[in-house]
């Protein structure tokens, strides 16, 4: 279980709600999966926090923290929770389904959940 902080776990909840908030539990918790996968990454900042606000990586987020504020459901607290106790692993991207970004070709894709395809780097 990863024990994080409150505005840590706020920034959590608000990139799984911007990213994730017409989707299943599952596709929830797979969003907050992949925020807290690259906290683990050599490769992505080392809070939750830089890594929602990193450029270019999050779509909702242009860099008006206001956003972070957004009220979110029961089930994405529920979500930013079971993402804290899984897990990580080595997905560290995704994006919906209805686009077709260049940079997916040189990654592995691992699964879709409801409207998002989820993908690991390659080796």
């Amino acid at each position: 279980m990863i024990d994080l902080p409150p505005a840590e776990v706020r920034c959590l909840e608000a990139a799984i709600h911007h990213e994730a908030k017409g989707e299943s539990l599952a596709g929830k918790l797979a969003v907050g999966n992949v925020v807290l996968n690259r906290v683990a990454a050599p490769a992505f900042p080392k809070s939750v926090c830089a890594v929602v606000k990193q450029k270019k990586q999050f779509s909702w987020y242009k860099g008006n923290d206001a956003t972070l504020h957004t009220p979110v459901s029961q089930e994405t607290k529920l979500a930013a929770r079971k993402a804290m106790a899984a897990e990580r692993d080595n997905v560290l991207f995704f994006h919906a389904t209805y686009v077709a970004p260049k940079w997916s070709n040189r990654l592995s894709r691992r699964y879709t959940i409801g409207n998002h395809i989820f993908y690991a780097l390659s080796h």
